[in-house]
């Protein structure tokens, strides 16, 4: 069942944002009077459609994309999949980059209208990941304990660029797997640097470094059978102290209630407005004291008017595509893994836990993956509308357009750069969602977690 909605989320998904896509490059071309013959969802052959006046409106066999086949042009990518038609005069080149433009612009615009919708509805997020990147804990076997950061250090930057709030910090580590990175931060006011390198985790190789955000030091629930509870403790309680000392954040208390195993505490807590004390037992598991709480992941919902979440919309928007050509640059340097690339069988997935969480997850999917829509279709590669626009500026310059041939055999290879890069794509797809660790011996490797699974 679950395997049945991630397939029809994807087919859903990518429907949407083809159309919209394909249906930027069909007005456009209306609005110049050119002539379309085909707006097709998916390539090869045709499935099923209907014609209205002089286009062929389809479904084809392979859902991965679509075109439309607008008359002028040139040669594109509908002619390499067997849908092409006769050559037509060409259009002015103006007109040949407005309608190749239309396509990555509505996709832009279709991301921020969804990225707003879910702003306007109620974006849940963590609540710390807008905070300064002020260290809370740090995981004893980890890089970062390696590299002798400590918990209380405040991190300014990261490789050469600043870091502000905890999300940027993490994105610098997480996209940096094996690579040794410079860490400049603040202890005690003074300003020191180390060489952090992240260890690769998880199917994506994820750059896992072993630091910490605070956390609010309060109970979200008790595991079955705690001491914390049958001591007197309740959800939602928060914790000041223990045996006299001061409790900031939830590691403070992890701490101290870890270093009591088997004998009796005082702890202090904050219910209802009034201060209390409570004496428990933290049970010893493993030389640790442990009261059976977990750790707590407070969020908090960024709900906005209309025209703030535009405005919030754009900024997110810009801050993607900004952290998008971060990451693109890693990979093409070498500094960064493929795998953390998507293609439909993540997509897919994706796609069936947003459908399952709810509508706004789901709407911020489709903003997320508009925009990269728009992104890598404008990347100057050939087949994509970037590559034919690369192509319509270089005859601006030279003043004159290229021969049809050398214009098909450019299309042909951008073809197939195209054809191995999903290859790629799919095959670590395939990789990273195959429980190969049942199999292969040592291959097995830890879920990352900005906080430590067990609790105090």
């Amino acid at each position: 069942m679950s395997l049945l909605i991630n397939v029809l989320s994807l087919s859903v998904v990518l429907g949407i944002l083809v159309f919209l896509h394909e249906g930027g490059h069909f007005l456009a071309a209306r609005a110049v009077r050119a002539r379309v013959s085909v707006f097709s969802l998916g390539f090869g052959k045709r499935l099923f459609g209907f014609k209205r006046g002089d286009t062929d409106y389809r479904v084809s066999l392979i859902p991965l994309g679509g075109y439309v086949r607008i008359h002028g042009l040139g040669p594109d990518e509908s002619d390499i999949v067997g849908a092409g038609a006769p050559p037509t005069p060409l259009l002015p080149r103006p007109q040949r980059a407005a309608i190749l433009l239309a396509g990555p612009l509505a996709n832009l615009v279709s991301a921020v209208l969804f990225l707003a919708s879910a702003f306007v509805i109620g974006v849940q997020v963590p609540a710390w990941q807008d905070q300064e990147p002020e260290i809370a804990w740090i995981d004893p076997s980890s890089p970062a304990a390696q590299a002798g950061l400590q918990a209380g250090d405040l991190v300014v930057e990261v490789d050469g660029r600043r870091v502000s709030t905890w999300r940027e910090l993490e994105l610098s580590t997480w996209t940096s797997p094996g690579r040794s990175l410079t860490v400049r931060f603040l202890r005690n006011g003074a300003e020191h640097s180390v060489a952090l390198t992240p260890r690769p985790i998880t199917r994506y190789d994820l750059g896992y470094s072993g630091i910490a955000p605070p956390l609010p030091a309060e109970i979200p629930s008790f595991t079955p059978a705690s001491a914390g509870e049958q001591a007197g403790l309740r959800v939602g309680d928060r914790f000041v102290s223990v045996n006299g000392e001061p409790v900031r954040h939830f590691y403070d208390l992890m701490k101290l209630v870890g270093a009591s195993p088997g004998r009796e505490i005082t702890l202090g807590i904050e219910r209802g407005g009034q201060r209390l004390e409570i004496k428990a037992t933290p049970r010893d598991m493993g030389g640790q004291g442990k009261l059976g709480i977990p750790p707590p992941n407070p969020t908090v919902i960024r709900r906005l008017g209309p025209a703030a979440a535009i405005a919030e919309a754009t900024r997110e928007s810009v801050r993607i595509t900004r952290e998008t050509f971060v990451v693109l640059g890693r990979m093409l340097s070498g500094r960064a893994s493929v795998k953390q690339m998507s293609g439909p069988i993540d997509i897919a997935r994706f796609s069936g836990e947003a459908v399952r969480t709810g509508m706004v997850p789901f709407i911020w999917l489709l903003g997320v993956i508009s925009l990269q829509l728009a992104i890598f279709n404008l990347l100057p590669v050939p087949v994509l509308d970037g590559g034919h626009l690369a192509i319509t500026a270089l005859e601006t310059g030279l003043r004159r357009d290229l021969s049809l041939r050398t214009k098909e055999r450019i299309l042909n290879f951008g073809f197939w750069l195209i054809v191995g890069l999903m290859v790629v794509v799919l095959y670590n797809d395939v990789a990273k969602n195959v429980a190969w660790d049942r199999w292969i011996p040592g291959r097995a490797q830890p879920t990352p977690s900005a906080t430590p699974s067990p609790g105090p």
